[in-house]
Formats: structure tokens, sequence, C-alpha cells
């Protein structure tokens, strides 16, 4: 018999699946009533049915993978150089009033313009080539993961502050040691999180000058009003972010198995 707790986390995972399945397959009984039942144009939404030959014409047909392998570098390119430079100035805003009041005022006020006003500005900068679209990526989520990396550091309770200090830890090793490697699961966190924003900007992000990409497909798709097309890129899109959400819940277990299960530092 298997011991109450391994058993009590099966039971949970299975109980977790066959939620998201519920969600899934209510969603998908949802839009095919609509679809296959006349009450939506194919126009506007084509049927699943539909939508799975458009996925199949799209990676069979029309060298879809090879849209995705790019978009997906651009991704990781963007998101790369956004967690590099964000992690040590979000780390240097937690742990610094004055460098908090000096770029969090700054970081808010670019956090909240949107994206697509800037997009002029790289081009007229970048051209249209992969730096500009990169720099998209990157600029979208780094402002975002150096406010939530802050917000994290800044989280680390006062009692392991006060006991490192007591210890006698000096400032750098009580800024590596103990408020970094206690913020560490928090901010693998903030990264899962903002890697989302960053799937989210991609079409953005390929727009304009593109040539390949999901993006592209999505906006090229659009414009021939192949629909199915459109959705199916979408659902690719999911996919992927999924796949990365599970990848960093992933790493999260087993880079940290002491900490909490992942958000549960959420509105902390």
């Amino acid at each position: 018999m298997a011991p109450p707790l391994l058993a009590s986390m099966v039971a949970n995972r299975h109980r977790y699946i066959a939620l998201a399945a519920t969600a899934f397959g209510s969603l998908l009984l949802l839009w095919s009533a609509l679809t296959y039942g006349g009450m939506i144009s194919d126009l506007f939404l084509p049927t699943p049915t539909m939508v799975a030959r458009a996925l199949v014409d799209l990676f069979v047909g029309r060298h879809f993978l090879t849209d995705v392998a790019i978009s997906t570098l651009r991704i990781l390119g963007g998101f790369s150089i956004a967690a590099a430079l964000g992690i040590p100035a979000g780390l240097l805003i937690g742990i610094s009033k004055s460098a908090e009041a000096f770029f969090e005022p700054l970081f808010d006020f670019i956090r909240y313009t949107p994206i697509p006003a800037f997009i002029p500005l790289f081009i007229l900068w970048l051209g249209i080539g992969e730096t500009e679209k990169v720099t998209v990526i990157a600029s979208s989520v780094f402002f975002q993961i150096v406010l939530l990396v802050a917000n994290s550091v800044s989280a680390t309770p006062t009692p392991i502050l006060e006991s490192a200090r007591t210890l006698g830890a000096a400032r750098w090793d009580m800024v590596t040691k103990v408020v970094f490697r206690y913020a560490q699961p928090r901010i693998l966190d903030d990264l899962r999180v903002s890697m989302g924003w960053a799937w989210a900007v991609l079409t953005i992000a390929e727009i304009v000058g593109a040539s390949s990409g999901i993006g592209f497909v999505i906006v090229q798709s659009q414009r021939l009003l192949q629909t199915a097309n459109v959705i199916a890129a979408i659902v690719v899109v999911g996919f992927l972010g999924l796949l990365s959400d599970g990848i960093f819940k992933w790493l999260r277990r087993i880079c940290f198995p002491w900490a909490g299960r992942a958000g549960d530092h959420a509105g902390s």
C-alpha cells in the first residue's frame, strides 16, 4: 500500500488532470455546438474539423514547423536578454530604497506604455530584421521582470535578515547568499509569468517586415480571410505557451523542492 502522503499527491494529480481535461472538453463542446449547429458562420468561427484540417495543411503543406521554430528562437532570444538584464535590475531595486526611488517610477511609466507605440521607433533605429523583432519581445518583458523580481526580493522576511546580520554577514553576502537565494523560487515564478507576456507580444513583433514566424502566418491568413488558419496558429501558440509553463513548473519542482507550490506567494 502506498504511503498516505504519496497516495494523496497521486489523487490530487489525477484530480488536477481531470479538471483540466473537463475545462478543455467543455470549451470544445461549446465551440462544436456553435459551429456545427450553424449558429456562427464559418467565416467568423470555423468548426473544430476545419481547424484540424488547417493545422495539418499548415504543417504538411506550408512548412509551418519552420515558422514555429523561428518564432520560438525569437521568443527565447528576447526573453533571455530581458531576464539577463531584468533580474539584476530587479534585485538592485528590491534591496535599495534609493534605487527603487530612482528607477521604479520610470519603469512603471514605460511599463504602462503600449509596446506597439514603440515599434515605429524600433524600426527607425534597428531596421526590420531579426534585431528589431527580438528587441520588441525583450522590451515588452524586461520592465515586467524588473518589477516582479523587485517585489519578490523585497518580500524577504525580516527575521531572516536580522539573523544573517547577527551572524555577521557582510552586505554582499546578505544580497547573494540570503536575499537572492531566498527569492529564487519566487523569481522563477516571475520568469514563468513573464514568458506568457513574451508569447502574447509575439504577433505584434512579427507584424511589420516579417516573412516568417507564427505571427506572420496569422497576419497573412487574416488578410486572406483564412480564419481556420488563424485559429490553428493561435492553437499552436497556446500549446507552446502551456509547454513553456510546464517546463518552468518542472524546473521549480526540481530546483526548489523545499519551496511551496508555484504561485503560493502571489499577492504577498
